[in-house]
């Protein structure tokens, strides 16, 4: 018995709970000072852009080179922190940080 597995879309779960895309955001900024693994990062926040309009909508919303921001989804370049706390602070939520036990 063949069954197909819907297909999953992180759109689809994101897009009407800004609760559920604060912790998507939140946990993908750990795995991303964890791992340093800036790609997977950007990837991860591709359907949060794509929220928002065109990618190149989102990077002159942004201040951010299109050219530039294009190349950072290509893996061309790799971002500097600053350039990815802004694009969460474009996505409508701040970076806040919190103090773990010693």
């Amino acid at each position: 018995m063949n069954k197909k597995l819907a297909e999953y879309n992180t759109l689809d779960y994101l897009k009407d709970n800004v609760d559920l895309q604060k912790e998507y955001i939140s946990e993908l900024l750990n795995e991303y000072i964890r791992d340093n693994n800036a790609d997977a990062f950007l990837s991860a926040l591709k359907p949060l852009i794509k929220l928002n309009g065109s990618i190149s909508d989102f990077a002159k919303k942004s201040g951010i080179n299109r050219t530039y921001f294009y190349k950072l989804f290509k893996q061309e370049v790799s971002p500097e922190f600053p350039t990815i706390v802004l694009i969460i602070k474009n996505l409508g939520f701040d970076v806040n940080l919190t103090l773990k036990s010693l």
